[in-house]
């Protein structure tokens, strides 16, 4: 089994931002199976359908309530190895309308209180000590009236659209990849895209962009250890065995992949475990082929 050198920085904060529907919180749901997740009620629903378990769940409706909710579990000791906030654009929707009620006409007030909830909110996960990942719309790069240029990036009030990404350790754009048939989304990260706002701190996804939607599989490969779900305690060994099996093929065998999952299926939790454990073997040697291309070449 391949050996890797766990990072010794902390946890990481990534944004991610893309079309409603786009697959966003279904990868949440196979990436970070022990994560608490801060959403709506029902915002969830693709994590049990697709992944086939429900995750922990609290349901906030502002900035504020999840800053409460990460300083509670904080205080109380809880053990989540993540933290997912699904969908912050409608918190930060609810938030500002709040912040506007009480700050109208005073265009300056409102902004430094947004600024500050946000800095809270920033400063919250920092000390959690856990993973903490924000799900948002996507809004299209624009002119404004004064015609200034703002690249597109989260669907965010003013200028917390570049504020928010500022703080995280990656930023990716969610993508859409026709020769993916099985799952066609994408994470897209480009250093100094001129049209939008992208970031990897950690310079892995620079490497392979389009990366795999698949923010586990590239975390682990940036060197983190992310958790599997409890009930699928030999999925991590399956995954490094079919990743390795893979790697020794030019192309994948898209009859002996099914074999592999019929097997699956009848003997790792059946056929929504099992596409898991084939989706993570996959990406992961999707990653590692374009992390070990990088390596291999000065020029691209």
């Amino acid at each position: 089994m391949r050996t890797k050198k766990m990072v010794s920085q902390g946890p990481a904060v990534v944004l991610i931002y893309g079309p409603s529907g786009s697959g966003k919180t279904t990868d949440m749901g196979y990436s970070f199976p022990n994560a608490l997740f801060l959403a709506t009620r029902g915002a969830l629903q693709s994590i049990t359908h697709t992944c086939g378990y429900t995750p922990a769940q609290v349901e906030v409706k502002t900035i504020q309530d999840a800053t409460k909710v990460i300083l509670d579990c904080k205080a109380k000791g809880a053990k989540f190895d993540a933290v997912v906030v699904d969908d912050f654009s409608f918190m930060a929707e609810r938030t500002f309308a709040e912040v506007d009620k009480k700050f109208r006409g005073n265009n300056f007030a409102k902004w430094g209180k947004l600024s500050d909830i946000t800095l809270e909110f920033r400063d919250a996960t920092r000390h959690h000590h856990c993973h903490v990942v924000i799900n948002c719309w996507e809004q299209p790069p624009k002119t404004t009236n004064d015609g200034v240029f703002r690249k597109g990036g989260p669907m965010l009030a003013g200028k917390l659209v570049e504020k928010v990404p500022s703080l995280c350790d990656q930023v990716f754009r969610v993508g859409h990849e026709k020769s993916r048939a099985i799952w066609p989304s994408s994470y897209l990260c480009e250093k100094n895209h001129p049209r939008w706002l992208m970031k990897d701190r950690f310079g892995l996804v620079y490497n392979m962009n389009p990366a795999p939607m698949n923010l586990a599989e590239i975390l682990r490969e940036a060197g983190y250890e992310i958790s599997r779900h409890k009930d699928l305690k030999d999925q991590e060994k399956t995954v490094e065995q079919l990743a390795q099996h893979f790697s020794h093929s030019d192309s994948i065998n898209k009859d002996e992949v099914n074999k592999i999952f019929a097997a699956l299926a009848q003997s790792s939790g059946g056929p929504k475990a099992a596409q898991w454990t084939i989706r993570d073997a996959l990406d992961r040697t999707i990653i590692r082929r374009a992390v070990a291309t990088k390596n291999s070449r000065y020029f691209a």
